[in-house]
């Protein structure tokens, strides 16, 4: 499809507007606006011209129907070649961020393709596959809870850990976040399969996105969730980040930083622990203040420092 096409609609606002769109030079007076409330035309709109959009709405919702379909052999063929699947899953990705069609793939058997995509020996397919996981769960608890259910946290969480392709290992952890966050089920089955120690061996990684969207997945999931960040704490996770604060100060640091604010701000166990002289949390925050001071880059890694030191000091208040 050419990127100045409209893109197709999906309910009978947006097919209005796409018509609107489509026919707006051949309007008379040659105006060419679009109204910004397709819904008020509709209100106003001849009956009979109301059924006609309605009809060919669901025209096309068959056709959209038909072309999932198609996606789904050509993904689940070992005879379509590479590049055709990669643009396949580039066109399940447009349709498939709306809840109603996510579910409808979901009914046709379409997880079947991505769960083949996800184990395929391409990183390519394993990468497209993993996002299209992530756009598929946002916001619909319908394919959370399918995705959970069919295994699809087991898969993800494998290719996290143990994928030797780093776009593969940062788009897992991106469809994981998104499986888990604001969804309670997710986030007790990723429990219960260790996947907190998952995340933790990433951010421990020397790959800085891996490191970033570790620390912020884990960060959202305390601030969900004050048991998650009471079970963090028992696993360890303030030694761990102490250890990644004692080399020089470096951009992904902020966010190590502020997870780390986050555990000790509100357990009581991560506070005791981080105030420990034996972990060396004080001096290393002291070390990293000296050399994040003055710099712009720095400037949030420098705000997380002082009010840890604030809450990390031995001395008495």
């Amino acid at each position: 499809m050419s990127d100045d096409q409209p893109r197709q609609p999906k309910d009978l606002q947006g097919l209005l507007k796409f018509c609107l769109e489509a026919t707006k030079d051949e309007d008379a007076g040659g105006g060419g606006a679009v109204p910004d409330n397709p819904e008020q035309v509709l209100e106003a709109m001849d009956p009979q011209q109301r059924s006609w959009l309605e009809d060919a709405l669901k025209d096309m919702s068959v056709d959209v129907i038909q072309q999932l379909g198609n996606g789904i052999k050509i993904l689940m063929s070992d005879a379509t070649d590479l590049d055709e699947k990669e643009e396949t899953l580039d066109c399940l990705e447009d349709w498939l961020g709306n809840i109603d069609m996510a579910v409808n793939f979901h009914k046709i058997g379409g997880f079947a393709c991505i769960r083949k995509c996800l184990l395929s020996q391409h990183p390519s397919l394993r990468t497209g596959a993993a996002h299209l996981v992530a756009e598929i769960c946002q916001n619909n608890e319908y394919c959370q809870d399918k995705l959970v259910q069919e295994g699809f946290l087991e898969l993800l969480c494998n290719q996290l850990d143990s994928d030797d392709d780093e776009a593969c290992r940062v788009k897992a952890l991106y469809s994981i976040s998104c499986l888990c966050r604001d969804y309670t089920p997710g986030r007790e089955a990723f429990s219960k399969l260790d996947g907190w120690s998952i995340v933790v061996r990433a951010i421990l990684s020397d790959i800085p996105k891996l490191r970033t969207k570790g620390c912020f997945f884990l960060g959202v999931a305390c601030d969900d969730n004050p048991k998650t960040v009471e079970e963090l704490a028992r696993m360890g996770l303030v030694q761990q980040l102490a250890s990644i604060l004692q080399v020089p100060l470096e951009l992904t640091h902020e966010h190590v930083l502020r997870l780390l604010l986050t555990l000790v701000q509100h357990s009581q166990d991560a506070r005791k622990e981080a105030i420990d002289p034996a972990l060396g949390i004080e001096s290393a925050l002291k070390d990293r203040l000296v050399e994040g001071q003055g710099k712009d880059e720095f400037r949030e890694s420098v705000a997380h420092i002082t009010n840890l030191m604030k809450l990390c000091s031995t001395k008495d208040d």
